[in-house]
């Protein structure tokens, strides 16, 4: 999870509370100031841990060219579109795109102002829809 990837995840933390019954107070979140993090919490609560929060999209993928880290085609341009952020296929969209290569998707990446889920359809639909699913425990 990136804190760019969408709207809610911005009020993530690298250490997240989830309370006895895994729900996210996303109000009630501490600062992490100068790499400071809350690390007590109470008995009973779930901490998951966010270690590439801080991370951009472009910082992923210079991250799998790095490593070379293999990666499915849906994410290279095919026919002038290609999948940017991938989730269930009824409400995955594609994006207008030439990038067919890995070089080509960071050099877009570098150049472009289209969000990452900009083609995921629940997020055009209600804007809070993931905050509200993260609230309840999803994710």
């Amino acid at each position: 999870m990136r804190r760019d990837e969408e709207g809610s995840r911005s009020k993530e933390r690298v250490f997240s509370e989830r309370n006895e019954a895994d729900a996210w107070d996303y109000t009630n979140q501490p600062p992490e100031l100068w790499n400071q993090f809350k690390t007590d919490f109470p008995k009973g609560h779930h901490i998951r841990v966010h270690p590439i929060l801080s991370w951009t999209e472009l910082d992923i993928w210079e991250y799998i060219r790095r490593e070379q880290i293999p990666i499915i085609d849906l994410y290279f341009a095919k026919n002038g579109k290609r999948y940017r952020s991938l989730g269930c296929e009824c409400c995955t969209g594609k994006i207008s795109s030439t990038a067919d290569t890995l070089d080509k998707i960071i050099e877009e990446l570098k150049n472009t102002n289209v969000g990452e889920r900009a083609g995921r359809a629940q997020d055009n639909e209600d804007s809070y829809a993931l905050q509200k699913l993260r609230r309840e425990g999803y994710m």
